[in-house]
């Protein structure tokens, strides 16, 4: 087995996710395994799971397996006009970009935050970012299966291409005059939300219509990227 296979998933809910999306290759559990759940869907899809030791999924995963791995499809990115095509089938979209988010767990996160709040697709660059892989689909919890991902040469660019499509572009900045509970979110959104060490880069938020900010009052004067994403997400949902 090997342990650098980006397309290896594991744990009972990405596993179960990816089962329902009929994404999985090949499947492997312990010999207890009883999840009779995920043991129906194997059958259904006329997989063979392949038993292994407790010992060899401990090695290969490095992390909480819960008895089971997949070998899973790669992951598919859509064109930004499939992502803008699909917003125009909801009353006030919602699309989130993401500007150089590079921890794996943050990205999963914000996924997970993207389906509870029903956001029409994640828009992230190939330079500079996480891409979907293992790490992103366990820390989604199986969200990575349900939100679209669009993966474009430029962010400026693909601003530029929403706002044509009557999106208004909403960043983040702890510097921001406007907080972000006033505004009133009744448009088309898109949302950026920045790099854990930088935030949004300054030709973002030159190129963006509403620059806002998370007021804070803690003594550690800065939040995760994917703790201020749900926190803005529930906001402009609300």
């Amino acid at each position: 087995m090997n342990k650098n296979n980006e397309n290896l998933i594991f744990g009972r809910n990405p596993v179960k996710e990816a089962l329902r999306a009929k994404k999985v290759i090949s499947i492997s559990i312990t010999s207890s395994f009883a999840d009779k759940e995920i043991l129906e869907l194997i059958k259904l899809q006329k997989l063979q799971p392949k038993i292994v030791s407790v010992g060899e999924l401990d090695n290969v995963t490095r992390g909480v397996h819960q008895g089971v791995m997949a070998t899973i499809k790669p992951y598919e990115y859509l064109d930004l006009n499939e992502v803008i095509r699909r917003s125009k089938q909801v009353e006030i979209p919602v699309v989130v970009l993401l500007d150089g988010i590079e921890d794996p767990h943050n990205m999963g996160a914000i996924l997970r935050s993207a389906d509870v709040f029903n956001v029409s697709g994640l828009i992230i660059s190939k330079h500079n970012q996480v891409p979907l892989n293992a790490t992103v689909a366990k820390t989604s919890a199986g969200a990575i299966n349900y939100v679209p991902v669009a993966l474009v040469n430029n962010l400026n660019q693909a601003i530029e291409k929403l706002k044509e499509n009557g999106f208004w572009v909403v960043a983040t900045d702890g510097a921001a005059e406007i907080n972000y509970q006033d505004l009133k979110y009744d448009f088309p959104v898109a949302l950026v939300v920045g790099s854990e060490g930088q935030g949004v880069s300054k030709l973002v938020l030159k190129n963006s219509d509403y620059v806002v900010k998370i007021p804070q009052a803690g003594h550690v004067n800065s939040l995760n990227a994917s703790v201020a994403a749900g926190i803005l997400l529930s906001r402009i949902r609300s």
